[in-house]
């Protein structure tokens, strides 16, 4: 019994959530749950190993399961922000309920061709591990973007992950408010090309939102956000009193999809 709920925890914990991918899901707007996993990874092997579990086990065992579009990325080569995560592995997917995610548990378990195309990954032990730890954040999507977008397809695609951090919980609320009643659009008018934004529900350097930007490239971003800041409606925005002092530290890393990523 211990090794059939071990099991079940961390093949759960491989590809966190699922999402339903139905023209009636894309089309009626509810909010999604979104969860991102950052797998820290050590060294190029160990991240060959967790990719191709990703590759070959779970987006077939995902595919089975009728569940949505599963995003890989690596960090960039050059990224600078933080060297020492050049390994690792960041996932995210999408699901309409959490009970959604309580069901994918289970078909992974009873999944023995995702157990058998695995077999290198779930093979490792404590000494083989591929991975040092998984970390997982929960997140309710903005009622003003309420589903996961796949992004428009380009070559050397760039995805910037940006975590906004507030000084308490309320802050935190009027930070998501705030894009809801204006910087959303803004983001739009300036070509800030959004896969999700999320509330963080459960997960570290809470209260927090995390959101995804998709580039064609780098100089594209920083042509968009020099957009943003000079637009006349974020610069009033900003001046509205009650969202003052909402953000107390931004974080932001640059990624790359994985060459068998969905998104």
């Amino acid at each position: 019994m211990k090794r059939r709920n071990f099991l079940k925890t961390a093949l759960t914990a491989s590809a966190g959530a699922a999402a339903t991918s139905t023209a009636l899901a894309q089309s009626s707007g509810k909010q999604q749950f979104l969860e991102l996993r950052r797998w820290s990874i050590d060294s190029l092997e160990n991240n060959r190993v967790v990719s191709n579990f990703l590759q070959q086990a779970i987006l077939p065992s995902l595919k089975r399961a009728g569940a949505g579009k599963l995003g890989v990325f690596y960090h960039l080569p050059h990224e600078k922000s933080y060297p020492e995560r050049l390994h690792d592995i960041h996932t995210v997917l999408a699901f309409d309920s959490l009970d959604e995610w309580l069901a994918l548990g289970a078909h992974f378990e009873g999944d023995r061709d995702m157990h058998e195309a695995g077999a290198e990954y779930l093979g490792t032990d404590k000494k083989t591990a591929a991975y040092q730890r998984i970390e997982s954040s929960l997140m309710l999507s903005f009622a003003g973007y309420p589903r996961l977008k796949t992004p428009r397809a380009g070559k050397d695609r760039v995805f910037e992950l940006r975590r906004y951090e507030s000084p308490n919980e309320l802050k935190a609320k009027l930070k998501v408010e705030m894009f809801n009643e204006g910087e959303l659009d803004i983001f739009a008018k300036v070509g800030l090309d959004g896969v999700f934004y999320g509330e963080m529900l459960s997960g570290p350097h809470m209260p927090n939102l995390t959101y995804m930007l998709a580039y064609d490239n780098v100089e594209e971003r920083d042509a968009n956000f020099k957009a943003f800041s000079q637009h006349p409606d974020w610069n009033a925005l900003k001046k509205v009193e009650k969202y003052k002092g909402t953000v107390s530290k931004i974080d932001a890393i640059f990624l790359k999809p994985a060459p068998f990523s969905q998104i």
